[in-house]
Protein backbone atom coordinates (compact mmCIF):
# COMPACT_ATOMS: atom_id res chain seq x y z
CA UNK A 1 0.00 0.00 0.00
CA UNK A 2 2.89 2.28 0.91
CA UNK A 3 3.19 2.97 -3.34
CA UNK A 4 -0.21 3.91 -3.83
CA UNK A 5 -0.20 6.47 -0.93
CA UNK A 6 3.10 8.06 -2.68
CA UNK A 7 1.09 7.79 -6.13
CA UNK A 8 -1.51 9.45 -4.25
CA UNK A 9 0.52 12.01 -2.46
CA UNK A 10 2.62 12.85 -5.87
CA UNK A 11 -0.76 13.67 -8.16
CA UNK A 12 -2.09 16.05 -5.02
CA UNK A 13 1.53 17.86 -5.19
CA UNK A 14 1.78 18.03 -8.50
CA UNK A 15 -2.08 18.25 -9.57
CA UNK A 16 -2.05 21.83 -7.03
CA UNK A 17 1.37 23.04 -9.11
CA UNK A 18 -0.23 22.09 -11.86
CA UNK A 19 -3.46 24.22 -11.58
CA UNK A 20 -1.26 27.20 -10.02
CA UNK A 21 0.28 27.51 -13.34
CA UNK A 22 -3.14 26.98 -15.18
CA UNK A 23 -4.30 29.71 -17.69
CA UNK A 24 -7.33 30.73 -18.76
CA UNK A 25 -8.91 30.11 -21.97
CA UNK A 26 -11.84 30.59 -23.89
CA UNK A 27 -13.95 27.92 -24.19
CA UNK A 28 -17.49 29.48 -25.60
CA UNK A 29 -19.74 32.21 -25.70
CA UNK A 30 -18.13 34.80 -23.35
CA UNK A 31 -16.98 31.89 -21.28
CA UNK A 32 -13.57 30.85 -19.74
CA UNK A 33 -11.97 28.11 -18.21
CA UNK A 34 -7.97 27.59 -16.59
CA UNK A 35 -6.24 25.35 -18.31
CA UNK A 36 -2.74 23.75 -16.97
CA UNK A 37 0.43 23.46 -19.56
CA UNK A 38 1.10 19.78 -20.58
CA UNK A 39 4.58 19.91 -19.01
CA UNK A 40 2.65 19.70 -15.76
CA UNK A 41 0.37 17.12 -16.75
CA UNK A 42 2.78 14.61 -17.89
CA UNK A 43 4.63 15.06 -14.45
CA UNK A 44 1.37 14.88 -12.97
CA UNK A 45 0.76 11.37 -14.41
CA UNK A 46 4.12 10.20 -14.58
CA UNK A 47 4.23 8.49 -10.86
CA UNK A 48 1.19 6.35 -12.23
CA UNK A 49 2.89 5.59 -15.59
CA UNK A 50 6.06 5.02 -13.70
CA UNK A 51 4.75 2.34 -11.38
CA UNK A 52 2.27 0.36 -13.82
CA UNK A 53 4.96 0.37 -16.23
CA UNK A 54 7.66 -0.99 -13.35
CA UNK A 55 4.83 -3.71 -12.08
CA UNK A 56 5.97 -7.40 -11.93
CA UNK A 57 3.45 -9.19 -9.87
CA UNK A 58 0.08 -7.34 -9.02
CA UNK A 59 -3.27 -8.70 -9.55
CA UNK A 60 -3.54 -10.20 -12.98
CA UNK A 61 -0.64 -8.85 -13.75
CA UNK A 62 1.32 -12.54 -13.45
CA UNK A 63 -1.48 -13.84 -15.82
CA UNK A 64 -0.96 -11.40 -18.43
CA UNK A 65 3.14 -11.71 -18.64
CA UNK A 66 2.85 -15.71 -18.74
CA UNK A 67 0.32 -14.83 -21.48
CA UNK A 68 2.89 -12.78 -23.03
CA UNK A 69 5.91 -15.45 -22.62
CA UNK A 70 4.08 -18.03 -24.35
CA UNK A 71 3.16 -15.79 -27.42
CA UNK A 72 5.29 -16.74 -30.29
CA UNK A 73 7.43 -14.79 -32.73
CA UNK A 74 5.41 -13.00 -36.08
CA UNK A 75 7.21 -15.36 -38.16
CA UNK A 76 5.70 -18.20 -35.89
CA UNK A 77 2.29 -16.44 -34.96
CA UNK A 78 -0.35 -18.08 -37.99
CA UNK A 79 -1.85 -20.21 -35.76
CA UNK A 80 -2.28 -18.24 -33.14
CA UNK A 81 -3.32 -15.38 -34.92
CA UNK A 82 -6.10 -17.36 -36.76
CA UNK A 83 -7.27 -19.42 -33.87
CA UNK A 84 -11.09 -18.61 -33.94
CA UNK A 85 -11.58 -20.29 -30.45
CA UNK A 86 -9.64 -17.53 -28.93
CA UNK A 87 -11.03 -13.94 -27.63
CA UNK A 88 -9.97 -10.63 -28.94
CA UNK A 89 -7.19 -11.07 -31.94
CA UNK A 90 -6.37 -7.39 -31.96
CA UNK A 91 -4.64 -7.95 -28.73
CA UNK A 92 -3.01 -11.04 -29.27
CA UNK A 93 -1.17 -9.20 -32.84
CA UNK A 94 -0.49 -6.14 -30.71
CA UNK A 95 1.54 -8.01 -28.39
CA UNK A 96 3.34 -10.37 -31.02
CA UNK A 97 4.33 -7.27 -32.64
CA UNK A 98 5.77 -5.56 -29.91
CA UNK A 99 7.19 -9.21 -29.01
CA UNK A 100 8.72 -9.56 -32.61
CA UNK A 101 9.72 -5.96 -33.23
CA UNK A 102 10.63 -3.83 -30.33
CA UNK A 103 11.16 -6.57 -27.11
CA UNK A 104 10.66 -10.09 -26.32
CA UNK A 105 10.96 -8.20 -22.44
CA UNK A 106 7.36 -8.11 -20.85
CA UNK A 107 8.99 -5.09 -19.03
CA UNK A 108 8.66 -3.31 -22.12
CA UNK A 109 5.39 -4.71 -23.06
CA UNK A 110 3.93 -3.51 -19.95
CA UNK A 111 5.69 0.52 -20.57
CA UNK A 112 3.73 0.41 -23.82
CA UNK A 113 0.53 -0.52 -22.30
CA UNK A 114 1.12 1.81 -19.72
CA UNK A 115 1.90 4.86 -21.49
CA UNK A 116 -0.40 4.11 -24.00
CA UNK A 117 -3.13 4.01 -21.00
CA UNK A 118 -1.72 7.18 -18.81
CA UNK A 119 -1.34 9.29 -21.48
CA UNK A 120 -5.07 8.64 -23.04
CA UNK A 121 -6.20 9.62 -19.44
CA UNK A 122 -4.03 12.16 -19.14
CA UNK A 123 -4.77 14.42 -22.69
CA UNK A 124 -8.79 14.43 -21.88
CA UNK A 125 -7.89 15.82 -18.75
CA UNK A 126 -5.65 18.32 -20.60
CA UNK A 127 -8.10 19.92 -22.72
CA UNK A 128 -11.38 19.67 -21.25
CA UNK A 129 -11.61 20.05 -17.66
CA UNK A 130 -11.26 23.22 -16.19
CA UNK A 131 -9.58 22.05 -13.36
CA UNK A 132 -7.02 19.31 -13.89
CA UNK A 133 -5.80 19.61 -10.53
CA UNK A 134 -8.86 18.28 -8.67
CA UNK A 135 -9.24 15.60 -11.94
CA UNK A 136 -6.04 13.95 -11.48
CA UNK A 137 -7.26 13.97 -7.64
CA UNK A 138 -10.50 12.06 -8.58
CA UNK A 139 -8.77 9.72 -11.00
CA UNK A 140 -6.79 8.57 -7.91
CA UNK A 141 -8.92 9.03 -4.85
CA UNK A 142 -11.71 6.90 -6.96
CA UNK A 143 -9.36 3.96 -7.38
CA UNK A 144 -9.78 4.35 -11.04
CA UNK A 145 -6.10 3.83 -11.99
CA UNK A 146 -5.98 0.90 -10.36
CA UNK A 147 -7.39 -0.87 -13.97
CA UNK A 148 -3.31 0.23 -15.06
CA UNK A 149 -2.76 -2.53 -12.54
CA UNK A 150 -5.60 -5.31 -12.96
CA UNK A 151 -7.70 -4.82 -16.03
CA UNK A 152 -5.07 -3.32 -18.41
CA UNK A 153 -6.40 -4.84 -21.38
CA UNK A 154 -10.16 -3.62 -21.23
CA UNK A 155 -8.88 -0.41 -19.77
CA UNK A 156 -6.28 0.45 -22.45
CA UNK A 157 -9.07 0.24 -24.56
CA UNK A 158 -11.50 2.69 -22.46
CA UNK A 159 -8.55 4.79 -22.19
CA UNK A 160 -8.06 5.40 -25.78
CA UNK A 161 -11.59 5.56 -26.55
CA UNK A 162 -11.54 8.24 -23.29
CA UNK A 163 -9.11 9.98 -25.89
CA UNK A 164 -11.25 9.81 -28.79
CA UNK A 165 -13.94 12.36 -26.78
CA UNK A 166 -13.16 14.65 -29.57
CA UNK A 167 -14.43 12.52 -32.33
CA UNK A 168 -18.02 12.50 -30.52
CA UNK A 169 -18.15 16.88 -29.84
CA UNK A 170 -17.24 16.85 -33.66
CA UNK A 171 -19.90 14.37 -34.59
CA UNK A 172 -17.65 12.19 -36.32
CA UNK A 173 -19.51 9.25 -36.29
CA UNK A 174 -18.40 6.67 -38.69
CA UNK A 175 -14.99 7.56 -37.57
CA UNK A 176 -15.85 6.60 -33.54
CA UNK A 177 -17.85 3.47 -35.00
CA UNK A 178 -15.30 2.01 -37.00
CA UNK A 179 -12.74 3.24 -33.63
CA UNK A 180 -14.66 1.40 -31.97
CA UNK A 181 -14.68 -2.04 -33.71
CA UNK A 182 -11.23 -1.83 -33.86
CA UNK A 183 -10.70 -1.75 -30.37
CA UNK A 184 -13.05 -4.52 -30.07
CA UNK A 185 -10.65 -6.86 -31.09
CA UNK A 186 -9.01 -5.96 -28.21
CA UNK A 187 -11.45 -6.13 -25.49
CA UNK A 188 -15.34 -7.04 -27.16
CA UNK A 189 -16.87 -5.25 -24.51
CA UNK A 190 -15.82 -2.02 -26.56
CA UNK A 191 -19.37 -2.85 -28.82
CA UNK A 192 -21.38 -1.56 -26.02
CA UNK A 193 -19.73 1.92 -26.61
CA UNK A 194 -21.93 2.17 -30.40
CA UNK A 195 -25.35 2.34 -29.04
CA UNK A 196 -24.47 3.94 -25.59
CA UNK A 197 -22.89 6.59 -28.12
CA UNK A 198 -26.58 7.31 -29.38
CA UNK A 199 -27.62 7.82 -26.04
CA UNK A 200 -24.98 10.47 -24.89
CA UNK A 201 -25.29 12.18 -27.83
CA UNK A 202 -27.60 15.70 -27.58
CA UNK A 203 -28.82 17.09 -24.64
CA UNK A 204 -28.91 16.11 -21.25
CA UNK A 205 -32.19 14.44 -19.56
CA UNK A 206 -33.73 14.41 -23.29
CA UNK A 207 -35.84 11.59 -23.96
CA UNK A 208 -33.00 9.03 -25.01
CA UNK A 209 -31.79 9.58 -21.63
CA UNK A 210 -34.87 9.67 -20.36
CA UNK A 211 -35.79 5.99 -21.71
CA UNK A 212 -32.62 5.04 -20.27
CA UNK A 213 -33.34 5.55 -17.31
CA UNK A 214 -36.59 4.34 -17.44
CA UNK A 215 -35.11 0.62 -18.29
CA UNK A 216 -32.51 0.88 -14.95
CA UNK A 217 -36.08 1.25 -12.90
CA UNK A 218 -38.28 -1.35 -15.23
CA UNK A 219 -34.57 -3.41 -14.23
CA UNK A 220 -34.82 -2.42 -10.10
CA UNK A 221 -38.79 -3.23 -10.20
CA UNK A 222 -37.92 -6.80 -12.01
CA UNK A 223 -34.89 -7.54 -10.47
CA UNK A 224 -35.52 -11.53 -10.96
CA UNK A 225 -36.54 -12.12 -14.30
CA UNK A 226 -34.06 -9.54 -15.76
CA UNK A 227 -31.34 -11.33 -13.71
CA UNK A 228 -32.47 -14.39 -15.42
CA UNK A 229 -33.03 -12.71 -18.95
CA UNK A 230 -29.45 -11.14 -18.75
CA UNK A 231 -27.88 -14.88 -17.60
CA UNK A 232 -29.46 -16.55 -20.68
CA UNK A 233 -28.00 -13.72 -22.83
CA UNK A 234 -24.41 -14.31 -21.31
CA UNK A 235 -24.97 -17.85 -21.33
CA UNK A 236 -24.10 -17.94 -25.39
CA UNK A 237 -21.53 -15.31 -25.04
CA UNK A 238 -17.53 -15.83 -24.16
CA UNK A 239 -17.85 -14.63 -20.96
CA UNK A 240 -20.48 -18.08 -20.21
CA UNK A 241 -17.01 -19.76 -18.62
CA UNK A 242 -16.96 -16.34 -16.14
CA UNK A 243 -20.36 -16.28 -15.71
CA UNK A 244 -20.63 -19.85 -14.55
CA UNK A 245 -17.56 -19.20 -12.19
CA UNK A 246 -18.05 -16.53 -10.54
CA UNK A 247 -21.76 -16.77 -10.24
CA UNK A 248 -21.63 -17.84 -6.53
CA UNK A 249 -19.49 -15.86 -4.68
CA UNK A 250 -20.07 -12.31 -6.80
CA UNK A 251 -22.24 -10.29 -5.54
CA UNK A 252 -22.31 -7.49 -7.70
CA UNK A 253 -20.68 -3.73 -7.38
CA UNK A 254 -20.59 -2.12 -3.54
CA UNK A 255 -23.11 0.26 -3.26
CA UNK A 256 -20.52 2.49 -1.60
CA UNK A 257 -18.71 2.08 -5.07
CA UNK A 258 -22.26 2.98 -6.88
CA UNK A 259 -22.54 5.77 -4.35
CA UNK A 260 -19.44 7.57 -5.33
CA UNK A 261 -19.89 7.11 -9.19
CA UNK A 262 -23.33 8.59 -9.00
CA UNK A 263 -22.11 11.38 -6.85
CA UNK A 264 -21.91 13.82 -10.07
CA UNK A 265 -25.03 12.79 -11.96
CA UNK A 266 -26.97 13.30 -8.77
CA UNK A 267 -25.35 17.10 -8.20
CA UNK A 268 -26.10 18.00 -11.85
CA UNK A 269 -29.81 16.65 -11.18
CA UNK A 270 -30.30 18.42 -8.50
CA UNK A 271 -29.09 21.83 -9.87
CA UNK A 272 -29.87 21.08 -13.47
CA UNK A 273 -31.89 24.37 -13.91
CA UNK A 274 -29.21 26.59 -12.56
CA UNK A 275 -26.50 24.93 -15.12
CA UNK A 276 -28.42 24.68 -17.99
CA UNK A 277 -27.55 28.07 -19.17
CA UNK A 278 -23.78 27.68 -18.69
CA UNK A 279 -22.90 23.80 -20.33
CA UNK A 280 -20.63 23.54 -23.16
CA UNK A 281 -20.69 20.62 -25.57
CA UNK A 282 -17.73 18.10 -23.32
CA UNK A 283 -20.12 18.96 -19.77
CA UNK A 284 -23.41 18.03 -22.09
CA UNK A 285 -21.50 14.49 -23.09
CA UNK A 286 -20.28 14.09 -19.84
CA UNK A 287 -23.82 14.48 -18.00
CA UNK A 288 -24.68 11.93 -20.52
CA UNK A 289 -22.10 9.68 -20.16
CA UNK A 290 -21.95 9.83 -16.23
CA UNK A 291 -25.99 8.79 -16.46
CA UNK A 292 -25.05 5.26 -18.07
CA UNK A 293 -22.39 4.66 -15.81
CA UNK A 294 -24.10 5.18 -12.92
CA UNK A 295 -27.07 3.36 -14.34
CA UNK A 296 -24.25 0.48 -15.66
CA UNK A 297 -23.44 0.18 -11.84
CA UNK A 298 -26.60 -0.06 -10.18
CA UNK A 299 -27.80 -3.20 -13.20
CA UNK A 300 -24.56 -5.12 -12.29
CA UNK A 301 -25.50 -4.71 -8.17
CA UNK A 302 -28.85 -6.04 -9.48
CA UNK A 303 -27.69 -9.28 -12.04
CA UNK A 304 -25.39 -9.81 -9.24
CA UNK A 305 -22.73 -9.31 -12.13
CA UNK A 306 -19.93 -6.78 -10.54
CA UNK A 307 -17.13 -9.54 -12.34
CA UNK A 308 -18.66 -8.95 -15.69
CA UNK A 309 -21.16 -6.51 -15.90
CA UNK A 310 -19.61 -3.85 -12.88
CA UNK A 311 -16.32 -3.74 -15.63
CA UNK A 312 -18.37 -2.16 -17.96
CA UNK A 313 -18.93 1.33 -16.65
CA UNK A 314 -15.73 1.93 -17.30
CA UNK A 315 -16.05 3.35 -20.33
CA UNK A 316 -17.91 6.08 -19.28
CA UNK A 317 -17.52 7.29 -15.38
CA UNK A 318 -14.41 8.76 -17.48
CA UNK A 319 -16.16 11.84 -17.75
CA UNK A 320 -17.30 11.82 -14.39
CA UNK A 321 -13.04 13.25 -13.83
CA UNK A 322 -14.76 16.03 -16.33
CA UNK A 323 -18.09 16.74 -14.54
CA UNK A 324 -17.48 17.00 -10.99
CA UNK A 325 -14.70 19.87 -11.16
CA UNK A 326 -16.94 21.39 -13.39
CA UNK A 327 -19.99 21.30 -11.31
CA UNK A 328 -17.96 22.34 -8.50
CA UNK A 329 -16.75 25.46 -10.02
CA UNK A 330 -20.21 26.40 -11.82
CA UNK A 331 -22.64 25.69 -8.98
CA UNK A 332 -21.69 27.02 -5.86
CA UNK A 333 -21.05 30.77 -4.68
CA UNK A 334 -16.65 31.53 -3.92
CA UNK A 335 -17.65 31.96 -0.06
CA UNK A 336 -19.02 28.09 -0.45
CA UNK A 337 -16.38 26.74 -2.75
CA UNK A 338 -13.80 26.19 -0.16
CA UNK A 339 -16.26 24.19 2.10
CA UNK A 340 -17.26 22.61 -0.81
CA UNK A 341 -13.98 21.30 -1.81
CA UNK A 342 -12.51 20.30 1.42
CA UNK A 343 -16.02 18.09 1.92
CA UNK A 344 -15.20 16.14 -1.29
CA UNK A 345 -11.38 15.90 -0.51
CA UNK A 346 -12.27 14.35 2.99
CA UNK A 347 -14.84 12.07 1.47
CA UNK A 348 -12.57 10.87 -1.17
CA UNK A 349 -9.69 9.97 1.35
CA UNK A 350 -12.43 8.05 2.83
CA UNK A 351 -13.54 6.23 -0.04
CA UNK A 352 -9.68 5.43 -1.18
CA UNK A 353 -9.07 4.17 2.49
CA UNK A 354 -11.68 2.04 2.05
CA UNK A 355 -12.03 0.96 -1.51
CA UNK A 356 -7.75 -0.08 -0.85
CA UNK A 357 -7.76 -1.16 2.63
CA UNK A 358 -10.76 -2.70 3.63
CA UNK A 359 -12.67 -3.43 0.50
CA UNK A 360 -9.53 -4.96 -1.53
CA UNK A 361 -7.61 -5.92 1.97
CA UNK A 362 -4.51 -3.70 1.01
CA UNK A 363 -3.29 -4.30 -2.44
CA UNK A 364 -0.03 -5.40 -3.02
CA UNK A 365 2.46 -4.18 -5.10
CA UNK A 366 5.71 -5.67 -6.40
CA UNK A 367 8.36 -4.89 -8.71
CA UNK A 368 11.17 -6.54 -10.19
CA UNK A 369 13.10 -4.24 -11.41
CA UNK A 370 12.95 -1.67 -8.56
CA UNK A 371 13.10 -4.60 -6.18
CA UNK A 372 9.97 -3.48 -4.41
CA UNK A 373 7.33 -5.69 -2.39
CA UNK A 374 5.45 -3.87 -0.24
Amino acid sequence: MKIYWFMLAWVIIFGIMSQMKAEYVHVGEERYEARTNLFMALVTFSVIIFFAGMRSHVADTTAYIKMFNEYPLFSEARDVLLDSSAREPGFRLFSILIKTYISDNYGVWLWIIAIISGICVMVPLYKYSCNFGVSAFLFMASCQFIWMFNGMRQFMVASVIFACTGLILRNKTILYIVVVCILSTIHTSALILIPMYFIAKGEPWNQRTMIFIVVIVLAMVFADKFTNLLTDVVETTDYATSVNEFKNTDDGTSLIRILVESVPIIIAFIYRDKIKDKLTPVIKLSINMSLIASGLYIISKIAKSGILLGRLPIYFSMYNLILLPWLLQNIFEEREKNLIYYTMIVCYFGFFYYQMCIAWGGMDYNSIILNLNY
